[in-house]
Order: structure tokens, then sequence, then C-alpha cells
């Protein structure tokens, strides 16, 4: 697998959570070059981590939501 197309993998997953890119980071991670898989697992834990934030802030939003409308009735 290619660097380049890893690393345009990465960025979808990261930035989109783009499924299908995460796909092919797992498929270039637990491939044979060195390279490609170190920069796949880089890229997925990244992707991984901006989603876990992601959710935080949902989970925070939809809390603040239900006090508000908690404080309005």
């Amino acid at each position: 697998m290619d660097a380049n197309y890893m690393f345009l993998c990465g960025v979808m997953w990261c930035q989109f959570g783009q499924q299908e890119a995460a796909q092919e980071l797992l498929r270039a991670a637990n491939s044979g070059n060195p390279d490609v898989s170190a920069l796949a697992w880089a890229m997925l834990k990244r992707g991984a981590r901006r989603l876990r934030d992601l959710e935080g802030r949902v989970q925070t939003s939809s809390r603040a939501q239900a006090l508000g409308a908690e404080a309005r009735i």
C-alpha cells in the first residue's frame, strides 16, 4: 500500500469519521510494510481520540439541553 493513500485515508478517518477509510487503515496496519503499518496505526489512534472527544462534547451538550429544558418547566 502507498503511504500517500494511507495518509489520505487517515485524514478522511480523523476529520470525517469515514468508516471505509478506517477499514483501509486497518488493512494497512496489518501489512508487511513497517512504515505503512506505523502510519496506519498512528492515524487510527488519532481518529479514535477525536471520536471520543466528539462523543464527550455531544453528551455534555445533551446534558446541558436537558438541564435547560428542566429549568424552563
